[in-house]
């Protein structure tokens, strides 16, 4: 399976433990390409739908409806990264093109792992 980084998947998350992301949901491929080509297992951030009225908190980054695949507005949940097997991959909603949206996702995902970027 041919995947490539920013891309967003329908993903089965189950089984899961605790307060991890679970069901089946929309996922963003965040590892390089290069690894992607070589190892069976992507790391993923999952997304979720935006409830109203719903924080939008520093370690995550908001997603427009309508946009990139998705129908409704989105949170990719830079809080709960995961690596997980290609298998779990199902549907190719979109891809994130857009370079604003990829920095705004890196400086979330920087904030969560106390990086500086």
């Amino acid at each position: 399976m041919k995947v490539k980084k920013w891309s967003i998947y329908r993903a089965n998350l189950d089984p899961t433990i605790g307060s991890e992301q679970g069901k089946s949901r929309p996922v963003l491929i965040i590892s390089e390409d290069a690894i992607n080509d070589l190892l069976n297992i992507v790391n993923i951030l999952p997304i979720t739908t935006r409830k109203k009225e719903r924080t939008i908190y520093p370690n995550e980054a908001l997603l427009p409806a309508n946009k990139f695949g998705l129908s409704n507005e989105s949170i990719v949940l830079c809080h709960q990264i995961r690596t997980v097997d290609k298998i779990r991959l199902s549907t190719e909603y979109g891809k994130i093109i857009d370079k604003e949206k990829q920095d705004e996702i890196i400086e979330a995902l920087c904030f969560q792992l106390g990086i500086e970027h």
